[in-house]
């Protein structure tokens, strides 16, 4: 018994101590914020550019620090709502992060600080401003940004006789190309080894066809019926190229390549090998390009059926909402629109900077260690710009099952479970169904919701006798774009 009370005694010494140091570290004079955000090698540079960016502003000496181990969805809600959630966090625009954190409360409105400290959304890419904000208030800024396109490896094209793909093209050029890839570098092989793409982006190729997930005002999923059968095709032409023209590879086929994986996984491995022509991804997969060496590289836009787009997203960091230093938070916000780091991204390669007018500059156009790089930063940073548009997400209905769904739908396409027609179907009476549950659980959303019913009926009516729609009535950023590249807004 002597003996574990002084073990006892032990532990809860090492622990005073423990304590004490850890105390003795934060509470040096300095408030300390908490980043909570990826364990990326990148960030001691953007730490260290923070802490001198705000010592040459003259703002509030502070220190920050980062927390990696709370990166994760569900530890940042738990630990917010308990009152301890970190003084700046990462959230992904792309997954609905923000939606779900602003219905729980989470996040600290910044709409008049952004303008009082220069992280509004003027200070971003245009198409990114849906994504910043919840019901017109102002939550996030980037932290970098992702806008996709197809990476090319030239010298696969050039090794075969054949000519790299222009910068835009349609679905049937793509097949007629894929066709030509495939058969030149597959031949005399035991099997197929080399393959036009990893994959098809099915979202983009479905708004090529003048269709979205949801409609106007986002209270329905509208994937069926005469002129909205974009997802369907796209269905049809995954499954044609994966299985009777080998564009692009069947899960097996991409199972069998032994390759180790790296950041990006083997995709960009094969890639770099020639095994994939093209890969479909944003710029940050520069910073794994560069460790394999020197490739010809060029970025294509993917094959569009009469409406070139692409998809854009960002990491963002927010301000939590229960936080001691939310005032010396928001100036991370402001560092992210700064030129110091934007700089940091641009020589760094680690997708787009947050702030375009970088993407203009010498040291992003021409890197002066990368020249094989030169044809493809203004490709990206142009499409930001010219096609981009971010996923949909609709108040009404969680964002993570309505594209779970349309995954299930090409899985059940792919293993021949649902005809194209029959998944589509499926897909969309899902969702709508969720919408409906979701508006029974959750009754504070019904006006809104039948305020947004109501003018969809008037879209219908406009679009039936060809008049033109008020912006203002269109809630999906999909539409918004699409109907005004079409003309048809007021």
């Amino acid at each position: 018994m002597k003996y574990i009370f002084v073990a006892i005694l032990f532990v809860l010494i090492i622990a005073t101590i423990g304590t004490v140091m850890v105390n003795k570290q934060t509470s040096s004079g300095k408030p300390v914020i908490y980043w909570v955000t990826d364990n990326n090698p990148a960030r001691a540079l953007q730490i260290n550019t923070f802490q001198s960016w705000m010592k040459k502003k003259g703002y509030p000496d502070c220190e920050l620090r980062l927390d990696t181990a709370n990166r994760d969805v569900s530890k940042q809600v738990i630990q917010s709502v308990s009152g301890v959630g970190g003084d700046v966090m990462d959230c992904w625009s792309g997954g609905g992060d923000i939606m779900y954190f602003a219905e729980m409360g989470i996040m600290e409105d910044v709409t008049e600080d952004a303008k009082r400290l220069g992280f509004d959304p003027s200070k971003t890419f245009p198409s990114l401003e849906d994504d910043l904000k919840v019901g017109g208030k102002q939550y996030i800024f980037p932290c970098n940004v992702g806008a996709s396109m197809y990476f090319v490896n030239c010298d696969a094209f050039k090794k075969f006789g054949l000519t790299p793909p222009p910068m835009t093209w349609d679905i049937a050029e793509f097949e007629r190309r894929g066709k030509e890839f495939v058969e030149a570098a597959n031949k005399g092989l035991e099997r197929r080894q080399y393959f036009m793409a990893e994959n098809i982006d099915m979202i983009s190729t479905m708004r090529s066809y003048g269709n979205d997930v949801f409609n106007e005002t986002l209270t329905r999923s509208r994937m069926t019926g005469e002129g909205n059968d974009g997802y369907m095709k796209a269905l049809i032409l995954n499954k044609k190229w994966i299985e009777v023209d080998h564009i692009i590879p069947s899960a097996a086929e991409v199972q069998s390549f032994s390759t180790d994986s790296g950041y990006g996984g083997a995709t960009f491995q094969l890639f770099f090998k020639g095994n994939f022509a093209m890969v479909s991804t944003g710029r940050y997969a520069l910073i794994q390009f560069r460790q394999f060496g020197k490739m010809d590289l060029d970025a294509v836009q993917y094959p569009n059926g009469g409406y070139p787009n692409t998809i854009i997203a960002t990491r963002a960091a927010l301000v939590y909402k229960g936080g001691k230093h939310k005032d010396l938070s928001k100036y991370f916000l402001a560092y992210l629109a700064s030129e110091d780091y934007n700089m940091n991204i641009v020589n760094d390669g680690d997708s787009l900077p947050p702030n375009p007018e970088f993407t203009k500059t010498e040291e992003y156009l021409h890197p002066k260690d990368y020249p094989n790089e030169w044809k493809v930063h203004k490709k990206f940073a142009q499409d930001a710009v010219d096609i981009s548009i971010v996923l949909t997400k609709s108040p009404f209905v969680a964002n993570k099952r309505v594209y779970g769904y349309m995954d299930d739908a090409r899985q059940a396409v792919l293993s021949n479970k649902q005809t194209p027609e029959e998944s589509v179907a499926y897909c969309e009476t899902r969702i709508n169904e969720e919408i409906d549950r979701n508006l029974l659980e959750k009754p504070k959303l019904k006006p809104e919701y039948d305020r947004q019913v109501e003018l969809q009926k008037k879209i219908d009516e406009y679009r039936k006798t060809g008049k033109k729609i008020p912006k203002d009535w269109i809630s999906n950023p999909y539409h918004k774009k699409y109907y005004k590249d079409m003309g048809w807004l007021e």
